[in-house]
């Protein structure tokens, strides 16, 4: 029986507002649809990729359920 590795990889966390404002500013984008239920809200805009989208629907409708 194997066993699985496990790795442990580096993350550098980054408080960097000016830069993440400067970036929001020249990549905005149209927001194409605002869904709200109970528990959870998804803001989708333009641009996105279709398999991502169904996987956030999928996980919003799942989340209505519980």
């Amino acid at each position: 029986m194997e066993k699985n590795k496990q790795s442990i990889i580096p993350v550098t966390l980054h408080d960097d507002n000016t830069k993440r404002q400067r970036i929001t500013k020249h990549q905005s984008q149209k927001l194409v649809a605002h869904l709200k239920n109970s528990q959870a809200e998804l803001l989708v805009y333009e641009g996105i990729k279709p398999s991502t989208l169904r996987v956030l629907l999928a996980e919003l409708s799942l989340n209505e359920t519980r």
